[in-house]
């Protein structure tokens, strides 16, 4: 009885008051825009926090490829910025996709430096669970507002962070199309430079 009870908060916690949050179109950087100092990484907390935000993709790619659209490829900046947001719910002690200071999703993402068309952002935290990631998952999947971020078409990319306080998890995962898409170049191609 007692472990159903705890899995049930989990799944309830993760799902009272988190509407998806879903921006579009970010105002286009003007001459006038001020450049912003890049802010320090935050590291993963441990090697298993870095396994639940791979875990969390992967399971996420494996419904959204179930339902016939393209698995989201990992975006390093996106991640920094969830990971960021789930340390700041952590440490201050709430969760919403608007921070006490008033930032939003699309916010944070810009202030970390990416441009995108559209934005949208999954939240989760859960106390007492052993294993987190497939109670987000099954969670988001039960909300209407959190399936359609993780089956929306327009998505190309994805960022997870998970942040550790205690015995309480804090999941923040985003989700976007890049107004500049992250090109890497194939391994068997080599930059020529000429002066």
């Amino acid at each position: 009885m007692k472990k159903r009870l705890i899995v049930g908060v989990c799944v309830g916690l993760g799902l009272v008051g988190c509407e998806a949050i879903t921006d579009y179109l970010p105002p286009l950087p003007g001459l006038n825009t001020q450049i912003t100092k890049q802010r320090p990484s935050v590291a993963v907390q441990s090697p298993s926090i870095a396994a639940m935000e791979t875990a969390v993709q992967q399971q996420i790619n494996k419904i959204r490829t179930s339902n016939n659209l393209k698995p989201l490829q990992s975006n390093q900046k996106l991640a920094q910025v969830a990971r960021e947001y789930s340390r700041k719910m952590a440490r201050e002690n709430f969760f919403s996709h608007t921070s006490p200071q008033g930032d939003t999703p699309s916010q944070r993402v810009r202030t970390g430096g990416i441009f995108y068309i559209v934005v949208g952002e999954n939240l989760f935290k859960s106390t007492n669970a052993p294993h987190p990631v497939p109670l987000a998952v099954e969670g988001w999947m039960d909300s209407p507002g959190h399936r359609e971020n993780i089956l929306r078409p327009e998505y190309r990319e994805t960022g997870v962070g998970v942040w550790r306080s205690g015995s309480t998890y804090y999941i923040t995962q985003l989700f976007l199309r890049s107004l500049i898409p992250s090109i890497t170049p194939p391994n068997n191609i080599t930059a020529i430079s000429s002066k």
